[in-house]
């Protein structure tokens, strides 16, 4: 990208308040998306010899290679409950635990959807952000060789991407990222706060965009995400139209289950006055 605005918009897209700040508990998710990455690690491994069943597979995405694979994960909680604390957590590790887990490693691209900073809502900057951070992430090789198509790179160009993100978004990363030799480890992108710019009134979903949303050009391609790719999503379980787009989909873990009570080292009765003093959100 050579648009100095657009290169801000994606900087804005791709960090988080919360960076830098220490994490504390929830270590029971951690393992959680390490097993689901190491799933989808074994099961392109068993399916080397059958590829068909990647574009085959239909409505029905989370089988792959025939043992459950689950094509993504839904992280869902409350407000203040940690959703963004949690993915900053796995993008910047604070903890020598943290690093040592390496999940940070597996990020292949993110973004930070921002309720006040509409800019990080807009389809069209969310795919170039994509398509910028997987190429300069050095995790696949040939993947920028696959944009240079003519055809390809006028559908980035800033308002024909708006106007048509499903092609773009197709084009442009989830058709070149299927051609792509699967990585050795699975690899993950991941977006925080996938319900914000959407209008909730009586339990029906409403774009701010005429473009769409990002959750509806997620949920809507889910076919087309390569077999080695977990998305990663967070949302307020509260935002009901948004999380149904994902049901049957994708995974959904309750960042405030009780069992994540008993990786913390502070008092039961103390959890939610620390959750609002870190303001975990």
């Amino acid at each position: 990208m050579t648009n100095p605005w657009e290169e801000k918009v994606c900087k804005m897209a791709q960090t988080s308040l919360l960076q830098g700040k220490q994490f504390y508990c929830r270590e029971w998710v951690f393992h959680k998306l390490q097993h689901c990455l190491q799933e989808k690690t074994n099961c392109c491994n068993s399916a080397v010899n059958t590829p068909s069943l990647v574009m085959n597979s239909g409505n029905n995405a989370s089988v792959v290679s025939g043992k459950g694979a689950a094509w993504g994960v839904l992280l869902v909680g409350g407000p203040g409950s940690g959703k963004t604390a949690l993915c900053t957590e796995l993008l910047w590790p604070s903890s020598p635990t943290s690093l040592q887990r390496g999940l940070h490693r597996q990020a292949l691209a993110f973004h930070f959807c921002k309720a006040q900073d509409s800019d990080t809502l807009c389809v069209g900057g969310f795919i170039r952000g994509l398509v910028a951070q997987i190429c300069r992430s050095g995790l696949l090789q040939g993947y920028e060789d696959k944009l240079r198509d003519p055809a390809v790179q006028s559908l980035l160009q800033p308002g024909e991407c708006e106007r048509n993100p499903a092609e773009a978004f197709k084009r442009c990363v989830l058709l070149p990222l299927l051609g792509m030799k699967p990585p050795q480890q699975s690899l993950y992108l991941l977006v925080d706060s996938v319900d914000e710019g959407c209008n909730i009134t009586e339990g029906e979903q409403t774009s701010t965009s005429l473009s769409g949303t990002v959750a509806e050009l997620l949920a809507g391609h889910h076919e087309f995400f390569p077999p080695w790719l977990l998305l990663l999503c967070s949302a307020r379980k509260q935002s009901k139209a948004v999380t149904k787009m994902f049901t049957g989909k994708c995974m959904f873990v309750d960042v405030l289950l009780e069992s994540d009570l008993s990786f913390c080292p502070f008092p039961h009765s103390c959890m939610r006055a620390l959750s609002h003093f870190f303001s975990l959100k």
